[in-house]
């Protein structure tokens, strides 16, 4: 009874994607990154991780590891996460999915992703 695992939150993406389907599994993604994002530039940045991350249940971390975290998504260069970003953040870290095909969701969502106003 003593031990206890701990899951990471992209262990359940492959649960989430076959329980909400691929458009459920996105507006779910787009609705995390709201949370954490900044709502004047609509990024996340190390300092809307900062602040939105703790109220969330993240784990409380250095400057240098919030900039990494940033680094490892930004495809602009610009040290933020736009939406698209985020969700291919979210991706690449759970292998799980690439490995059962369900990476194609971008494929069909991802116009739907950067139309997207909320």
């Amino acid at each position: 009874m003593g031990d206890s695992v701990e899951v990471e939150f992209e262990d359940y993406l492959p649960i989430m994607a076959e329980k909400l389907g691929n458009s459920g599994l996105m507006e779910e993604l787009a609705k995390g990154f709201q949370l954490l994002a900044d709502p004047s530039s609509l990024t996340i940045t190390v300092h809307s991780l900062k602040t939105n991350g703790p109220a969330l249940g993240l784990p409380k971390m250095s400057d240098e590891d919030l900039r990494e975290i940033i680094r490892f998504g930004d495809s602009s260069g610009r040290g933020e996460l736009d939406l698209h970003d985020f969700c291919v953040t979210m991706f690449r870290t759970s292998p799980a999915l690439v490995n059962v095909g369900l990476f194609s969701l971008f494929e069909d969502d991802e116009k739907r992703l950067h139309s997207s106003r909320w």
